[in-house]
């Protein structure tokens, strides 16, 4: 649940709501709280100016003993109203208020800090323990109507503090912090619940009918297809997924009937092996008689006599046919490879022991360039010989007028064997190379994928199977076998043997 898609999609999207209605939230409520409180200050402002003007009348009319019965009875009757107070702009002392006990006291040293920093008139919170009050400080002017009375020395006859409760306000303000918050949770929960109701129908059920339709592929139903009549991105991956299911699917044919005619192909040869095995050993010990008998009747003849030419092509003909037998039951009875440490390099050399008199034969110049340090392979070095002497006559007699063979070895990386593409079985980190490079005939194209095949074959002297049982050897190594040829310019035949190291306790190479 936690790795899947829509879970991950809710989780961003609800942080991200989250996020944005919080935010959204206290940004009203801190907007809200500053208004208020501004209101608050602009109330004590209002009020301020309005006892002071009550104030002047009073001192004018010469009444100056009623102030403190006015502010005690304003302060009683206003909720908000908490404190009144007049103190000397000199000193701080106040000399009127709302309490009778604070008359005589020092002002709060706040106020009058305030008062003396040219502050007062404008409106300011304070906290005095546990409650908070909006205040202000309001100058009494010495205007000339009050000359006669307090003379006209003093420019501020005294300074009217008044402090406004706050608690209301913030009662509101906890009371709209709580109702925004309330709803912003709600608006969160109602907002995912849409998004995921929405999720679950744009992109949770086709995602869903996707992966039901890849797991009956998964199964082997290659004939299932996504019914997705979208016109967005899912509706177009769901139309290039079932092209690209066409495609499987048309592949899957081609290999199962590939994979059929190679069955029959395999009953085939596999009939043709046993008839082969069977004619071959019907053939062989005939011509093991005939060979003694053309033996004593040219032992007969004098050795410049004529008929000893005959005689000896004869011989030369069934030794042909001897080792076309030989061939055929290699073929059809195959050994299996025993395997043991081998250096490459050695077995060519032992390889151009034998063949190097058939090339000057022809007259065919073999060149050699054999890789140095060579590791040594787990490999059956007589039938990795067989596979050097199968390639090099072949190179030799495709050669008639004489020509020139290159062998040479290497030591590869598979990013090394460019144009080469290995399977997920050839995953060595090392290949030994051996390439047999002639200057002969060429094969022509349409051949190319022929010259595998058993009985294949366009020379007069020959069986046909010498490659096909080569290409058998090499894979049985673990190995691949490639050619390139150009018509008139000769051929190139390549053997990649896999660097294998030990023998696993079941006789395969590791």
């Amino acid at each position: 649940m936690f790795n899947t898609l829509k879970f991950r999609i809710t989780i961003t999207a609800l942080l991200i709501i989250s996020a944005t209605m919080f935010i959204t939230t206290w940004r009203d409520i801190a907007v809200t709280e500053s208004k208020l409180l501004t209101e608050q200050k602009e109330k004590a402002v209002l009020l301020s100016d309005r006892i002071k003007h009550g104030i002047m009348v009073l001192m004018l009319e010469n009444r100056w003993r009623e102030l403190e019965s006015m502010m005690e009875g304003l302060v009683r009757n206003s909720p908000e109203l908490k404190e009144l107070r007049i103190f000397q702009p000199e000193t701080g002392i106040m000399v009127v208020s709302s309490d009778p006990k604070d008359i005589g006291k020092q002002i709060y040293k706040e106020d009058f800090e305030r008062f003396r920093a040219d502050k007062g008139n404008t409106p300011f919170l304070i906290k005095k323990g546990a409650h908070t009050y909006a205040s202000t400080l309001n100058s009494i002017q010495n205007l000339p109507a009050c000359h006669k009375c307090h003379g006209f020395e003093k420019r501020i006859l005294g300074v009217l503090d008044i402090e406004v409760s706050v608690e209301a306000v913030y009662q509101a303000i906890q009371d709209f912090k709580r109702k925004h918050l309330m709803n912003a949770m709600v608006g969160t929960v109602l907002i995912t619940g849409a998004f995921l109701f929405v999720l679950g129908i744009l992109i949770g059920r086709p995602i869903n009918a996707m992966i039901s339709v890849i797991k009956k592929i998964e199964g082997g139903d290659v004939a299932v297809r996504m019914n997705i009549n979208k016109k967005d991105e899912l509706g177009q991956l769901a139309q290039s997924f079932n092209r690209m299911v066409e495609s499987l699917e048309a592949a899957k044919k081609q290999i199962e009937e590939h994979h059929r005619q190679q069955v029959q192909k395999a009953a085939k040869l596999a009939s043709l092996g046993e008839l082969a095995s069977g004619i071959a050993h019907e053939i062989k010990n005939p011509l093991a008689g005939i060979s003694g008998a053309i033996q004593i009747l040219a032992a007969d003849f004098p050795p410049n006599d004529p008929k000893r030419e005959i005689t000896d092509e004869m011989q030369n003909q069934v030794k042909r046919l001897d080792q076309a037998v030989r061939d055929l039951l290699l073929y059809a009875r195959p050994t299996p490879p025993q395997m043991s440490p081998n250096n490459i390099n050695y077995i060519l050399e032992k390889t151009l022991f034998f063949i190097r008199q058939v090339a000057a034969k022809g007259n065919t110049e073999i060149d050699t360039e054999f890789g140095k340090n060579l590791p040594e392979t787990m490999l059956d070095a007589a039938q990795i010989q067989q596979v050097f002497l199968n390639l090099s006559i072949n190179a030799i007699q495709a050669m008639p007028d004489g020509g020139n063979l290159k062998i040479s070895t290497a030591l590869k990386k598979p990013k090394e064997l460019s144009g080469i593409v290995l399977s997920n079985d050839n995953n060595e980190e090392e290949w030994l190379e051996v390439k047999f490079e002639d200057t002969g005939v060429g094969i022509a194209p349409e051949d190319m994928k022929k010259i595998f095949n058993p009985f294949f074959t366009k020379k007069v002297k020959g069986t046909g199977i010498g490659l096909s049982i080569s290409q058998r050897i090499v894979e049985e190594h673990g190995g691949i076998i490639t050619v390139k040829s150009q018509v008139g310019k000769g051929s190139a035949f390549t053997v990649l043997l896999p660097v294998k190291k030990q023998i696993t306790p079941q006789g395969a190479v590791k």
